[in-house]
């Protein structure tokens, strides 16, 4: 019953994990100013922006564009052995942290 508990315990704190990254000895979650995360963690390995396309219902049930909304992606090498992390950041707030899938290359 006790391992059941633990367990338990385990997979619920799971996803809150998943979207924090940790640079130095600061966490930085979804909803954090991308200021707050260049003075945390520094520049970003890579940066890419992404135009997304805005879009509104109509009177009828139609769909049109209304604009476009600037996103970026930036790319966190953190290191040997480590995943590198992703995150997504819209006007300005990390919108999603996620660790790609292979950790990164040893250094020479």
């Amino acid at each position: 019953m006790r391992f059941l508990s633990i367990l338990a315990v385990t997979l619920m704190i799971q996803p809150a994990l998943a979207d924090t990254l940790r640079c130095g000895s600061v966490l930085i979650e979804v909803g954090a100013d991308a200021s707050y995360v260049l003075a945390k963690c520094g520049e970003p390995t890579s940066k890419t922006t992404i135009a997304e396309p805005i879009w509104a219902r109509g009177v009828y049930g139609g769909t049109y564009q209304v604009g476009t909304s600037e996103t970026q992606i930036w790319r966190y090498d953190r290191g040997p052995r480590q995943f590198p992390a992703v995150m997504k950041i819209a006007d300005g707030v990390v919108q999603s942290i996620e660790f790609e899938t292979s950790p990164g290359s040893p250094r020479d």
